[in-house]
């Protein structure tokens, strides 16, 4: 069995919407609670769960005496039990949470605000990568801490471009160079025809779509929509002209769109930094590939993994203590490194020069700064309606043409008797 990759955790959660509020799981976790420990709650696959054990035996090293147990379970089962166990007082008391969850379960109440501890200890927020704290701060609150991050970039197939005496994407590239590389590079008909870009802004999940430009459909704020403002309708736009007029691109939902990077019928994908080592597997020698930095007009989806603190944990003090070792440790984060790019800035650096020679020599430094830039996907409660509905309007807009101003109009419109519910 292929282990669970973090691409199918993200089908699985925009699957379970708001319905993971009421629904449980029958995933088998690791340890039970003891009276007289602190409990850590992870995900993950086998290779996952194996690291944070490792953290576990780590801290408890550099911490004698430190009592601390942990429970685990599959990434879709552990998110399903987390609102049941914050409405029972039985969740861990430090957790792993994807940046989704953060926003996605801060309506529960359920997350310890960390500002105070901030503060008291004068933590260094810069000492973390640029925009990595972003997905921790719902109002003035602070709801997590950084672990590891996952910069975003652009994939190509350097032998197919080769072949077609196209060269790689240059430093400081735009997104009118993306276009024409893209439309120089399409070609053919059928189940054979050679697309130049692959449809990653809606797979696995919609949001990569507003993003891609820096936009919302709504404030999370205040709570009001804000699909026809410019950064929705420009992105909209590029995808109207990468489906519709360009054809470069399939559209989503089209038997082409679920054909990955590594089946060679594409010249570009967006590429996800947890990507990386899937991305090795399934190519293998077959064709060469790099990666770009996004074009300079390009924001894209904030995307991490964090450790937060329950509200009801009763040893918020222990928890605080093992939550930013986790975040801060170089050791603690030299071990995560084996799951994605590490958070702290310190540690960015052996882990580059941990990685094979070619993987080592990926754009890191510009992905990892344009993370600053990128935006968080705000979720949760009615606004996983309103993204159910952007993801409608998509496949209205790529699959049968119908117009962006009349796919935001109704976006606006419909997102707003969703919001006022």
């Amino acid at each position: 069995m292929r282990p669970l990759t973090r691409r199918g955790v993200l089908r699985a959660g925009a699957a379970l919407g708001t319905s993971a509020a009421i629904a449980g799981s029958t995933a088998a976790c690791g340890a039970s609670r003891r009276k007289d420990e602190l409990v850590f709650g992870f995900h993950g696959d086998t290779v996952s769960i194996g690291i944070f054990r490792q953290i576990v035996a780590l801290y408890r090293r550099k911490n004698p005496g430190s009592r601390i147990s942990y429970t685990y379970a599959d990434p879709s089962g552990f998110f399903r039990r987390l609102p049941l166990m914050f409405r029972a007082g039985t969740a861990p008391d430090v957790m792993i949470v994807a940046e989704s969850w953060v926003s996605g379960l801060s309506e529960l109440n359920a997350y310890a605000d960390l500002a105070s501890f901030i503060r008291r200890d004068g933590v260094d927020e810069g000492q973390w990568v640029p925009g990595a704290l972003n997905p921790a701060r719902i109002g003035d609150q602070v709801l997590c801490l950084p672990l590891i991050v996952y910069p975003k970039g652009v994939t190509y197939n350097k032998t197919l471009l080769d072949k077609l005496g196209i060269g790689p994407p240059q430093d400081g590239w735009r997104e009118r160079d993306f276009v024409e590389m893209a439309t120089e590079a399409t070609s053919g008909s059928g189940n054979s025809r050679i697309w130049g870009m692959r449809n990653g802004f809606a797979d696995p999940l919609i949001y990569d779509v507003p993003t891609v430009h820096g936009g919302l459909p709504f404030d999370p704020v205040t709570r009001k929509m804000t699909a026809t403002d410019d950064r929705m309708a420009s992105s909209f736009r590029l995808m109207y002209d990468l489906v519709r007029t360009r054809r470069v691109m399939p559209a989503a939902g089209r038997a082409q769109y679920a054909a990955g990077f590594s089946s060679g019928l594409f010249a570009m994908d967006t590429f996800l930094g947890y990507s990386l080592t899937s991305l090795n597997q399934q190519i293998g020698d077959r064709f060469e590939w790099g990666v770009a930095p996004y074009p300079k007009e390009w924001r894209g989806t904030f995307q991490s993994n964090n450790v937060a603190i329950f509200e009801g944990s009763k040893r918020k003090e222990e928890a605080w203590h093992f939550a930013s070792f986790m975040a801060a440790d170089p050791d603690a984060q030299r071990l995560l490194g084996s799951l994605g790019t590490p958070a702290l800035r310190t540690a960015v650096k052996g882990w580059q020069r941990s990685l094979s020679a070619s993987d080592r020599a990926l754009p890191w430094d510009h992905m990892i700064e344009g993370m600053g830039q990128q935006v968080v996907a705000f979720q949760g409660g009615l606004f996983n309606k309103v993204w159910d509905l952007l993801k409608q309007q998509v496949e209205a807009m790529e699959a049968r043409g119908v117009p962006v101003d009349e796919v935001l109009r109704v976006l606006q419109e419909r997102g707003t008797q969703i919001l006022r519910a």
